[in-house]
C-alpha cells in the first residue's frame, strides 16, 4: 500500500532491525513503504546474535559462526532487495555478537536516526525489542505480523505528561497530514485521577482543533492498557502514538510500563515517541 505522503516530522533517516523472521519481514515492508514518500535514508541492521556463555568458545567454532552469518546476511540481502525495488536507499549492516540491542542503539547513535522500526509476532514483544525501545534515543515504530500501517485512524494515548505532549504534538502533526480521524484517550486508574485524565484530553483537544484536525476525546476508568487495546480494536484504528520515558540507558523505566503492556495486547502498530 503506498502511503503517499510522509506521516511523520523529520523521517531523514530509519533503522530497520531484521532477523530474517516473519515479523522482520512486516518491519521491513513498512520501513520501505515510510522511507519512500520521505525521501529517507534506510539503514537495515541485522545481529547474528552469539549467547553471551559461549561468546568467548565462538572463535573455536567457525562453522556456528559462518551459518548464524549466513542468515544474517540473508535477512540483509532480503530488505536490500525490497528497498530497491521501491526506489529507497538502503544500506545495510551486519555484528556478530551477544546482547544485539546494544548494536542497534549504538548504530542509531552513530547515525542520528530518526525512527527505529521492530517487528513483532503474537502477544510478545521480544526481549531484543523491548531493550530497543528502553534505549532507544529517537522514536521507535512497533509493526505487528499481520498489520498494516495505516494513518486514517489515530489513537493518541495520553496521560499529560511531558512524554506524553511529545506524542501529542507528533499525532496531531500526522493527523492534519492525511486529514485523519484523531481520538485522543486518557485512562484513569480511580475516581481521583478522572479530573486530571479530563484535563490532559481537553489539552491536547485544544491545541489539534487550533490546528485544524478533528478529534474525539475519551475519558475512561480502569486498567489503561486494557482501555487503550479496547479503544484501538472497537475503533479499528490504524496507528497508535504513545510516549514513554525518554533516554535513561537502562530499560527499566520501560520494562512492565503501560506502553509495553499495550504493545504486547494489540495487533496494530504503536508509534513509540521519546523525550531526547
Amino acid at each position: 500500500m503506498a502511503i503517499g505522503a510522509c506521516p511523520l516530522t523529520k523521517l531523514d533517516k530509519i533503522l530497520l532491525s531484521t532477523d530474517g523472521s516473519e515479523a522482520a519481514k512486516f518491519a521491513a515492508q513498512a520501513a520501505v513503504e515510510l522511507a519512500k514518500p520521505c525521501g529517507s535514508t534506510l539503514y537495515a541492521i541485522c545481529v547474528a546474535e552469539v549467547p553471551i556463555f559461549a561468546a568467548e568458545f565462538i572463535e573455536t567454532l567457525p562453522q556456528a559462526v559462518d551459518a548464524i552469518e549466513k542468515r544474517a546476511k540473508k535477512a540483509l540481502d532480503e530488505v536490500k532487495e525490497i528497498a530497491d525495488k521501491a526506489g529507497v536507499k538502503c544500506e545495510t549492516i551486519s555484528y556478530t555478537g551477544p546482547e544485539p540491542y546494544k548494536y542497534i542503539i549504538d548504530e542509531a547513535i552513530k547515525n542520528s536516526v530518526d525512527l527505529i522500526i521492530i517487528g513483532k509476532k503474537g502477544v510478545m514483544l521480544g526481549a531484543v525489542g523491548k531493550k530497543v525501545i528502553g534505549n532507544a534515543p529517537c522514536k521507535v515504530l512497533v509493526v505487528p505480523v499481520g498489520a498494516t500501517l495505516r494513518f486514517d485512524k489515530i489513537l493518541l494515548a495520553t496521560d499529560g505528561s511531558v512524554y506524553s505532549n511529545m506524542a501529542a504534538s507528533e499525532a496531531i502533526g500526522t493527523a492534519k497530514r492525511f486529514n485523519s480521524e484523531l481520538i485522543a484517550l486518557s485512562v484513569a486508574k480511580s475516581d481521583n485521577e478522572l479530573a486530571f485524565a479530563e484535563e490532559a484530553v481537553k489539552a491536547v483537544k485544544g491545541t489539534a482543533e487550533s490546528e485544524g484536525v478533528k478529534i474525539q476525546t475519551v475519558v475512561l476508568k480502569g486498567e489503561p492498557f486494557e482501555q487503550i487495546a479496547e479503544v484501538a480494536n472497537k475503533n479499528a484504528v490504524g496507528l497508535i502514538v504513545m510516549g514513554t520515558y525518554g533516554k535513561t540507558g537502562i530499560e527499566k523505566f520501560f520494562l512492565g510500563s503501560v506502553t509495553e503492556r499495550v504493545i504486547g495486547t494489540v495487533a496494530r502498530p504503536v508509534l513509540v515517541v521519546k523525550k531526547k
